[in-house]
């Protein structure tokens, strides 16, 4: 029985580790995407990555980034948004 919990409290513990480096990941990436910056450099950063992964969107006024991990339940998000002319237009970060 001890053995069962201290495995559990272990593997919690690595669980949070690398929960809390995937929101690091998310956070500090975020911060590049100032407005002015290519699509061509924002998909190039995120490819980077290791514990986030990001998706797409094609909207009329240009396109939608969604970069967050499922470390996270992908409640820890950066949205990056860009201009027809491929430019990021504003990216923020959300931290329930």
């Amino acid at each position: 029985m001890k053995l069962i919990v201290a495995l559990c409290i272990l593997g919690l513990t690595i669980l949070g580790f690398y929960s809390n480096e995937a929101r690091k990941e998310v956070y500090y990436l975020c911060g590049n995407f100032t407005q002015g910056v290519s699509y061509p450099s924002v998909i190039k950063q995120l490819d980077t990555t290791h514990l986030s992964a990001y998706t797409i969107e094609n909207l009329q006024l240009g396109k939608r980034i969604v970069h967050s991990s499922w470390l996270n339940l992908h409640l820890v998000k950066c949205n990056i948004n860009f201009n027809n002319n491929d430019l990021v237009v504003s990216a923020f970060y959300e931290n329930p």
